[in-house]
């Protein structure tokens, strides 16, 4: 995988960390809120769980492999998010609203990794 794509993915995850570091932290200061900061909070671990394989990259891997690996991770938010849609409760509403948010980077990493993929097939 080239440098540019590699910072893109590295950026991609530590986005996910840092919004987790501030939900942790608006939870401890917003009590009020502090439910929808927790739903937010188990909605970045999910993701953070879910794109295990992405911390543990290999340089090498080719921007296909990383396409399909994202795709997945993407597929699977998808469906969590169909299933937050249909439990609708308060703890969903945060947890909705952090999948939603990294369902947007995530669609942009994807297509990311398509024009890279494409460039190195021709």
């Amino acid at each position: 995988m080239n440098p540019t794509l590699q910072r893109a993915v590295t950026s991609f995850y530590n986005l996910v960390y840092e919004a987790q570091t501030f939900a942790t932290t608006m939870a401890r200061i917003d009590t009020a809120d502090q439910e929808h900061y927790a739903g937010r909070i188990e909605g970045l671990n999910w993701v953070l769980d879910r794109c295990q394989e992405l911390e543990d990259m290999d340089a090498n891997l080719t921007p296909s492999s990383l396409q399909r690996v994202l795709s997945d991770v993407k597929s699977d938010l998808d469906h969590e998010l169909s299933v937050q849609r249909r439990e609708k409760g308060r703890r969903a509403d945060g947890r909705e609203e952090a999948l939603t948010f990294v369902s947007d980077y995530l669609s942009s990493l994807i297509t990311a990794t398509e024009i890279e993929s494409s460039k190195s097939s021709v």
